[in-house]
């Protein structure tokens, strides 16, 4: 396989190691202190505001005043901490003191080194647009039930609790003026523990497709199932003791959680999780009523007129929820999946069966309600009951078969169409995902790969993922893309992207792998890098020797790893390099404020990105470079002109 298209290999870092302790004594030194790493990045994008700007310098520093000094991009001058130093001097943070809105922004920091000279520099970062939910467990258009089965479990408790718990009240006026009227026990503690159950079960099945506990409560989907086994923990408890109307706010708890972990929010982040939390509680009323209703009616019998009273009561207020849940249900479909997809797809055809339950449960609704107006059809209505029951209890597990399916499926899609333009290539890893973007004019391709064995790029056979993104322009402009899949991993959108630079956010997720939510920086127009790559990469190896601090990481949710030093003979160097000669399928130089040139290479058949940044003498300064199994760090020093 040719030079330029070599995947990574997992033992570069030992070999490289290796070379530097045949050459140790004779690496370059830096005079001053020189900034390694940054988190977050120089140019890049964060999907969240970052909890602190920490800098990595080569050697102790001192802080200067102010040491970290963040603006937006109208120059206001955001809040911050003092800044803190850590390890042995070397690191320097400081947080900011409220959330960072999406935007770019501007770092200044001023260090002083150990040889007392002072050291000044900037870089830009930019916050996305976070989408809440996105890394949850998607199969990519197939259906996984296990999930769903436990799903099932955690929508029946809580319709059992929270529509039983609303259904009381009509019971329990109905035993206040007959208190003959057998009592009925609180659904509300046995619907709280079924729940739990399911909640259980999607936890330990995150935790095993992690490989980690910790991911309960590291990650989003993790604190979702916690938050919602502390409400159904705190419904039972309130309920057990008598405070059955207080038991309503944690589980409307569960009911947001269920909504922002969703589908919908992931694709319209809020609104998407307000239509689905709704749609969710008033299934959950319409079932859970209706069932605790069928308890009273079943122990009523002999007493007509209690029986008419909950009957009635109930028909009431089923009318307003199956109202709200097809309204909420469809608005949400119709966001999620185009009616061209409904049968073509695993997701559109469990909704079609859904809908269809929900059809014939109305059915049997109104059919009870006729019976209600004529005493000699009473008789009758019990035979109903029990078939909307039956029906909405399959209604529910529809609802966790389609929670459980992914709106996508990619799989017999035609590829995409030819890029339009200069491609502008970029990569990252979304957890344990490899990520890999290619932006041209109107249009963005991005291609998905999980870790497999082998020196080639391919998406594992049968691997099922899940993405949904939204750009935010600088101007303001915020545009949810409409992703369709274009192959195995693949999926193609149409994107407008303007002057300047445009923050793509992605949320990403592979069954039985670790995703996240990530955020790219898209600066835009590009214009062609080849000639900078090979000057670059002359100059690069007429130095000698250089110093590289790298740091690889092959999961991104998890601690970055300590730099490595590596004092290397340039040419060595450069011949890992998947650009040694020069030259790449894919370069770009990416516009920037302050003059400084980058360089975008894209290796479509390895499923490789490198992104470098030039010093002012045309050398390489900074290299990312991202595989599918790797994020790869790294910043050059070379020899002081006076050779120290």
């Amino acid at each position: 396989m040719p030079t330029a298209a070599r995947p990574l290999r997992r033992g570069l870092a030992l070999v490289l190691a290796t070379l530097a302790m045949t050459v140790a004594g004779a690496g370059p030194a830096s005079a001053h202190p020189t900034l390694l790493f940054t988190d977050p990045g120089p140019d890049t994008a964060v999907a969240d505001s970052p909890p602190t700007i920490t800098l990595m310098f080569n050697e102790p520093v001192t802080p200067g005043a102010p040491a970290i000094v963040v603006t937006d991009s109208d120059d206001r001058t955001v809040p911050m901490g003092v800044a803190e130093t850590a390890r042995d001097g070397r690191v320097l943070t400081a947080r900011p003191a409220e959330a960072l809105t999406p935007g770019t922004y501007t770092v200044r920091w001023q260090v002083t080194g150990a040889d007392g000279d002072l050291v000044e520099q900037d870089f830009r970062f930019a916050v996305g647009l976070a989408l809440t939910g996105a890394a949850s467990a998607g199969d990519g258009g197939s259906t996984s039930w296990r999930d769903a089965a436990l799903r099932w479990l955690l929508f029946l408790g809580l319709a059992l609790a929270f529509g039983g718990l609303i259904a009381e009240r009509v019971t329990i006026t109905a035993r206040r003026e007959d208190p003959a009227l057998p009592a009925l026990r609180s659904p509300v503690p046995a619907g709280a523990l079924l729940g739990l159950a399911g909640v259980l079960g999607l936890g330990a099945a995150l935790a095993a497709s992690a490989g980690t506990v910790s991911v309960l409560w590291q990650q989003r989907p993790g604190l979702v199932l916690l938050t919602e086994a502390a409400g159904l923990v705190v419904a039972a408890a309130l309920a057990s003791t008598g405070r059955r109307g207080w038991a309503a706010v944690p589980l409307v708890l569960v009911i947001a959680a269920e909504g922002v972990r969703s589908h919908a929010n992931i694709a319209s982040p809020g609104w998407g999780g307000a239509m689905t939390a709704i749609h969710l509680a008033a299934a959950a009323i319409w079932v859970g009523a209706l069932l605790h209703t069928a308890r009273a009616v079943l122990a009523w019998w002999s007493e007509r007129a209690a029986v008419r009273w909950v009957l009635a009561g109930y028909t009431r207020l089923a009318v307003w929820t199956f109202l709200v849940v097809a309204a909420t249900g469809t608005a949400t479909a119709l966001q999620l999946i185009p009616v061209s997809a409904l049968l073509s797809t695993a997701y559109g055809q469990v909704l079609v069966i859904k809908l269809v339950l929900v059809a014939a449960a109305a059915a049997v609704a109104l059919a009870a309600r006729w019976s209600l107006r004529a005493p000699e059809r009473l008789p009758a209505v019990r035979n109903r009951i029990r078939a909307e029951s039956t029906l909405l209890i399959a209604v529910l597990a529809a609802s966790a078969a389609l929670v459980s399916t992914t709106p996508a499926d990619n799989s017999q899609q035609p590829g995409p169409p030819p890029p339009v333009g200069p491609v502008l290539p970029l990569g990252t890893l979304a957890g344990q995902v490899g990520v890999s973007v290619a932006a041209s004019d109107g249009q963005l391709v991005v291609r998905l790969s999980t870790p497999r064995r082998g020196d080639y790029y391919a998406p594992e056979p049968g691997q099922d993922f899940t993405l949904t993104g939204r750009i935010a322009a600088a101007e303001g402009d915020d545009r949810t893309l409409a992703l369709r899949g274009c192959g195995p991993g693949c999926f193609v959108a149409p994107a407008t992207w303007q002057g300047g630079d445009n923050v793509l956010t992605l949320g990403v997720a592979a069954a039985g792998w670790q995703g996240d939510t990530v955020s790219l920086l898209v600066p835009w127009p590009t214009s062609p890098g080849g000639a900078d790559l090979a000057r670059a990469v002359a100059a690069t190896r007429a130095e000698g020797e250089l110093t590289v601090y790298e740091s690889v990481t092959s999961d991104t949710t998890t601690t970055a790893p300590e730099p490595q030093r590596l004092d290397l003979p340039a040419d060595f160097f450069l011949a890992q390099e998947p650009y040694a000669d020069g030259t790449a399928p894919l370069a770009v130089r990416l516009p920037h404020q302050d003059g400084t040139v980058r360089l975008a290479l894209g290796y479509p058949a390895a499923g490789m990105t490198v992104l470098l940044t030039l010093d002012g003498a045309g050398r390489i300064s900074e290299e990312t470079l991202t595989d599918t199994k790797h994020l790869v760090t790294r910043r050059f020093l070379y020899p002081e002109p006076d050779g120290t």
